[in-house]
């Protein structure tokens, strides 16, 4: 649990570890206390979501989250040229788009976007995969 929820539970009279009530005679049972561990529970949580905007993701962390929301692993990753050039390749030797994005880690849309970049498919054919 992250810090703010961590405070909001003390706030709250909940030891955040155990989960079991605080007692009464508690130091964080009482007004001021309570008004404290929620201000900074706020100030925390509103620094936590301004710092997970501005953190750029590393490619592993931005793969592994593709896959938590259940998008291709290398979904919206920018084109290597020498899979460009693989690409190619392969789609000269017969490999469907279905076969290509499950190689590539894409989705077929970007797949076909990119062979469309490459001349390889007509812009027509791209609303197949839209």
């Amino acid at each position: 649990m992250n810090l703010s929820g961590q405070l909001k539970l003390l706030a709250q009279g909940v030891y955040p570890d155990t989960g079991e009530v605080l007692a009464k005679d508690s130091l964080t049972n009482t007004p001021e206390v309570i008004r404290i561990l929620f201000s900074l529970s706020d100030e925390i949580r509103h620094y936590e979501q301004a710092e997970k905007k501005t953190r750029k993701l590393s490619p592993e962390d931005k793969r592994q989250k593709n896959i938590l929301e259940g998008k291709p692993p290398k979904s919206h990753f920018p084109w290597e040229e020498d899979e460009k050039s693989r690409l190619e390749a392969d789609f000269n030797n017969g490999h469907n788009i279905d076969h290509l994005a499950k190689d590539f880690e894409r989705s077929t849309l970007a797949i076909a976007i990119q062979l469309e970049k490459l001349s390889l498919i007509l812009a027509e054919e791209l609303v197949t995969y839209r």
